[in-house]
């Protein structure tokens, strides 16, 4: 996040709460610049002495780091999932564009929600292979508990080909709100991390990218084989 010398104001929806050296600091998204970068101005410290921002201060957020930032604050139960939704869906209410391919990849995190609870399938790297793993997630008095349900050690290269021959690259940014018709559905979050850093993530109920069946399919053959 960068300072620039702005003075935009108009009204929008999106708040960002940052700690930052245990001060926490409100920033509400006032516009966007030429490139698409959302410009933030810090319109509430809650330490009134803050020596590191001021209600005159406009910054540079990148989507992808807006898209971190909501997911961490997703994850640490800051954010609530309709007040997440609406972010991504303000954030990234059309596909982005992909670039180039998938080189390599650390982490593939696929999370879905039904009326049978919640799975989530994963694809991390282990040394010179991949592990690909399903987990059932289950309440008990403490939380959440992962429970291993299927795990298979695969190559790389076939993840990288499930990755690009589904084009996920282009899933980043995907937010697919529930039709309307339907009373229930499956809800998913996908998030992945490759190329030595990029991030990937969409996110929707009943409402999926391209791709995405063959994409599940794919890891299904993955964990099934013999």
């Amino acid at each position: 996040m960068k300072k620039i010398e702005t003075e935009l104001h108009y009204p929008y929806s999106l708040l960002f709460d940052v700690e930052i050296n245990k001060e926490k600091l409100t920033f509400e998204a006032v516009g966007r610049d030429e490139a698409g970068n959302l410009i933030l101005h810090c319109s509430e410290t809650h330490n009134r002495s803050s020596a590191y921002y001021s209600y005159d201060d406009y910054y540079i957020l990148t989507t992808e780091e807006a898209l971190q930032y909501a997911a961490k604050a997703r994850k640490n139960k800051l954010l609530s999932r309709w007040r997440y939704r609406k972010m991504l869906k303000e954030l990234l209410g059309t596909p982005q564009p992909k670039q180039g391919k998938i080189e390599s990849f650390q982490s593939v995190l696929l999370r879905t929600s039904g009326m049978r609870g919640t799975i989530e399938q994963e694809l991390v790297m282990k040394g010179a292979d991949a592990e690909v793993s399903q987990y059932l997630l289950r309440y008990n008095g403490e939380g959440k508990e992962r429970v291993l349900m299927e795990q298979a050690v695969c190559s790389e290269e076939e993840v990288l080909r499930l990755l690009n021959r589904c084009d996920v690259l282009s899933w980043n940014g995907f937010y697919g709100p529930h039709p309307k018709h339907l009373l229930d559905g499956i809800m998913f979050d996908f998030e992945a991390t490759v190329n030595g850093g990029q991030t990937i993530h969409a996110h929707g109920s009943q409402n999926f990218p391209k791709h995405y069946r063959d994409f599940t399919d794919g890891l299904y053959e993955l964990l099934n084989r013999k």
